[in-house]
């Protein structure tokens, strides 16, 4: 730069101004090249002072570290801000005297001392600064773009093992006991490792596995398009989860395990509960494998559920419903008594193409019993009727899921072919006593055999074709027994078995802001019922049939999809046309339908959206009700189908509201949603001596829905904590007939849930929940029948010094069985841990210390009320050895 400077003065400059400029001009000239000649010098006898900034734990570089150069008075010389690759560099006219200093929220300060022209090497260390008494670490949360990143270590907590226990802590997202994870209030639709997506929705053994000491941190991709074809052109309402993986967990083997063994007081005997995790994450290869075993309560199966699954919309559902007794409202290992296992194994390899290798195989088994006493009341213009159980069941449940999946995600084309099987045995036996003593056992197998393909090409910015095809072969056999006292048995065998097969393809082209898209295909749906009712005689009831119900679709959907500025506007208006095909006395048909909708989104901000949304539908008939058989689905209770095809219809409205603030840890998301819909059948309910029967009648029935939450949260930085609030309202207004009579009914449900988690000083961690839930059935002219439920939960978690930890907690539970009066139950439980070495811990935990072996609540169904009362696991002693490679 500097020459050519100097040459455009000396070749260009100055010959014109000898030539046109008087003395006098000459000389000032002269004095300016002599200034800037000056200037020149002096910036060339500049140094340079550079370097990389890289985290002291791990090794890997820090972007964004805030590095400047100081003199001897700590005057402020130069600035820089790191890159990427932790990178920084500055210029100086010398380094004698100077200071480097590098700054980072929720790091310690590091200075070093500057040599001219020799690269430096920064090395931060995570620390904690003291204001009244409380750790404090900053920057827990950082913003770019649609992108928020959660640094793990400042929420992590002595007490926490895996990546879910912490983002649990983390505002803005939830997360279930089974690992489904939801961010501001919807599901995610891809959870990646290290950019990959391992798992697919099977991401509940990565969130119930990974050590949190092995991620860095957790990123949130907002508006998350996971068709790398597709960005820039569809829209996403829905975000992504991250995990970025340590330097020191990369390109290595991963290892950790619980042993765990102890005593029970209910049921009396040995505890023993066991789990290996294993994991790499390189760059052409993932693997996480994993193998769990318990009987401690512990439910494994929810782990391996695919939560991103997209499914049919012809579904195979079982008619009989023997089911456990259940304890709605208390944490599940408090109740479960089980002996379950559980082996899932992924693996993806990277092509050299770019394309993916994906292969996932899981097993489960369960073993459980359950116990419970309830008393049934079924609300009756003539009188209430009272039916009074105790069940005692005992059900094995063997499943077996396996995928191979292909896919290549590039820019101009996407491909994905996934190949799974899901089969899974389900044995129930359930011993009534009661009002009716009976046993039942069910047999309930199911097999399932899926093959999805997509693929999308780009041509040029604005076009898209896209085909897809779908093909799946279910079969759901059932078989019910029961066995009375003093009577013979009797029973109820179900099968069905279906194909499935749906075939589309799309063209979409993009007009500035403007995607215009058609999809159209045809769908095949192909399905045999058959039902045999065996050693009951009743008057009215058909017990045997055999069923086809085919039909063939033809479908058009158009869509309009426009984006401008802060605007986001999309109208779908799909038409479908059924031809359906049924055996008996159904006549063939051919049905018509379009359900138009239409959503609205304004980016208020760049961190606050509302959007706006109303769908009109009318929807075919479901398959599963239309058929002529009485189907006895348990001991007591027959579900009769129509006889006739029907529709209905529907329309909603829905406006949400979304606002964050990460660099202040504020997270807002609402919902409210109102809809009504409207059928030629209605619902009927009868009860004749000792059986119910639920049936249709062809009597215009409507319903009204009322759906609002909201959640809060909010990071507490100044004690490393949250707070936060989830409330929820429903209401649900339908009719029913009823010993021949109309019957009008309201359910309404209101929860809060405020909860708050925080440190107290440097070694004490805690957190609190409050859940309040209140429910209303109102029948016709009937009194209205309320019900309370509060939860109080929490733990404190002390760590004295580094190498004890000792976490107490538990829940108090006050339910109302009754007007004015209230069952109160509190449970507690306590841990103490050894840190022996950091790879090594030793722990003792005493589980239920009151010895609390009895729950009571109420809750409402349809025109009924339940009053329960289940079995709890008794107090619990377990000592456990945790090893980590």
């Amino acid at each position: 730069m500097n020459r050519d400077w100097d040459e455009n003065i000396h070749f260009c400059v100055f010959p014109v101004w000898f030539q046109r400029c008087n003395f006098a001009i000459m000389k000032k000239l002269s004095a300016i090249i002599l200034f800037l000649m000056f200037i020149v010098s002096g910036v060339s006898a500049q140094v340079t002072v550079s370097g990389i900034v890289i985290d002291k734990e791990d090794g890997s570089a820090m972007a964004g570290v805030n590095v400047t150069l100081r003199d001897s008075l700590n005057k402020i010389k130069s600035f820089a801000t790191t890159d990427a690759q932790g990178r920084f560099s500055m210029k100086t006219r010398t380094v004698e005297g100077m200071k480097v200093k590098a700054t980072f929220m929720g790091y310690g300060e590091r200075t070093v001392t500057p040599v001219a022209d020799a690269p430096l090497r920064i090395e931060m260390e995570p620390a904690a600064f003291q204001l009244k008494e409380v750790a404090v670490k900053a920057d827990r949360i950082r913003e770019q773009g649609d992108t928020i990143t959660y640094h793990v270590a400042s929420f992590a907590q002595k007490q926490d093992h895996t990546i879910g226990d912490v983002l649990k802590r983390m505002p803005g997202i939830d997360v279930n006991n089974a690992g489904k994870i939801q961010y501001q209030g919807t599901d995610i639709n891809k959870f990646y490792i290290e950019g990959n997506d391992l798992l697919g929705g099977r991401y509940g053994v990565a969130t119930n596995g990974i050590a949190h000491d092995d991620i860095k941190s957790v990123e949130v991709m907002e508006n998350h398009q996971p068709m790398q074809v597709l960005r820039g052109l569809s829209f996403s309402d829905q975000a992504a989860i991250n995990l970025k993986v340590k330097n020191s967990a990369k390109a290595t083997f991963i290892a950790h395990g619980t042993l765990s063994g102890g005593w029970s007081d209910q049921p009396a005997g040995a505890l023993w509960n066991g789990e290996i995790f294993t994991m790499m994450v390189m760059g052409k290869y993932q693997m996480l494998t994993t193998f769990k075993g318990n009987n401690t309560g512990l439910d494994l199966s929810g782990q391996v559920f695919d939560f991103t699954a997209d499914r049919s919309s012809e579904e195979l559902t079982g008619y009989t419903s023997v089911g456990a007794p259940s304890t709605p409202n208390l944490a599940r290992k408090r109740s479960y008594f089980n002996r379950s296992w559980m082996v899932s194994s992924s693996h993806l390899w990277k092509t050299k193409k770019g394309s993916d290798i994906r292969l996932q195989l899981d097993y489960n088994n369960d073993r459980v019993t359950a116990q419970g006493i309830s008393a049934t009341t079924y609300f009756l213009e003539s009188g209430d009727k009272v039916i009074l159980e105790d069940r005692n069941s005992l059900s094995h449940r063997n499943a077996i899921k396996g995928k191979f999946i292909y896919e290549a995600n590039e820019k101009t084309y996407f491909l994905n072919n996934t190949l799974s099987a899901d089969l899974s045995w389900n044995d129930l036996r359930l011993n009534t006593t009661g009002s009716l003593p009976n046993v039942q056992s069910t047999r309930n197998p199911e097999y399932s055999v899926t093959n999805d393909l997509k693929i999308i090409k780009r041509f040029g910015k604005n076009r898209l074709i896209t085909f897809t095809s779908r093909n799946e072969w279910n079969s759901l056999p059932e078989h019910l027994t029961v066995s009375r006292d003093g009577g013979e048995a009797y029973g109820q065998q179900v099968k069905q078995y279906s194909f499935y097969t749906d075939e589309r393809a799309s063209y979409g082209l993009v007009l500035n802001r403007v995607l215009l898209s058609l999809e159209g295909g045809l769908t095949g749906y192909f399905r045999h019922l058959d039902t045999d009712l065996w050693g009951v005689e009743l008057e009215g009831i058909t017990g045997s049939e055999g069923l086809t119900t085919d039909y063939l679709r033809v479908y058009a959907s158009p869509k309009f999809e426009w984006s401008h500025r802060k605007v986001e506007l999309t109208l779908g208006l799909p038409v479908n046309f059924y031809t359906y095909f049924f055996s008996g006395a159904l006549a063939d048909r051919s049905e018509f339908f379009i359900s138009p909708s239409l959503s609205a989104k304004w980016k208020i901000t760049p961190r606050m959206s509302l959007r706006l949304s109303g769908s009109a539908r009318r929807s075919p008939a479901s398959l599963h009700n239309i058929h002529d058989a009485s189907i006895l689905t348990d001991y007591r209770t027959f579900n009769s189908g129509t006889d006739d095809y029907y529709t209905s219809s529907g329309q909603a409205v829905s406006i949400s509201y979304m606002f964050r603030n990460a660099r202040k840890g504020i997270f807002i998301n609402a919902l409210g949603r109102y809809s009504w819909n409207r059928s030629k059948f209605g619902s009927v309910q009868n009860i004749l001596g000792d059986y119910i029967f639920y049936s249709y009648t062809s009597q215009p029935s409507s319903s009204r829905g009322v759906l609002a939450y909201a959640n809060v949260s909010k990071t507490l930085d100044f004690m490393r904590g949250a707070i936060g609030v989830n409330t929820n309202y429903n209401r649900n207004e339908n009719n029913m007939w009823s010993q021949g009579l109309a019957m009008n009914y309201i359910n309404d449900s209101f929860s809060l849930a405020p909860h708050v988690n925080g440190n107290i000083s440097s070694f004490v961690n805690w957190n609190f929940r409050f859940t309040w839930r209140k429910e209303f059935l109102k029948i016709s002219e009937m009194p209205r029948q309320t019900t309370d439920n509060f939860i109080y939960s929490g733990s404190l978690t002390v760590t004295p010094c580094r190498l004890v930890t000792w976490s107490t907690g538990g829940e108090y539970y006050r339910n109302q069985i009754e007007a004015d009066n209230y069952k109160n139950m509190f449970m507690l439980d306590s841990k103490l841990t050894f840190n022996i070495t950091k790879r090594l811990e030793l722990s003792a935990s005493l589980t239920n210390i009151l010895n609390r072996k009895e729950y009571s609540y109420t809750s409402f169904g349809t025109l009924s009320q339940y009053e329960r009362s289940s079995r709890l696991r008794g107090r619990e002693f377990m000592i456990s050895v945790y090893l980590k490679k």
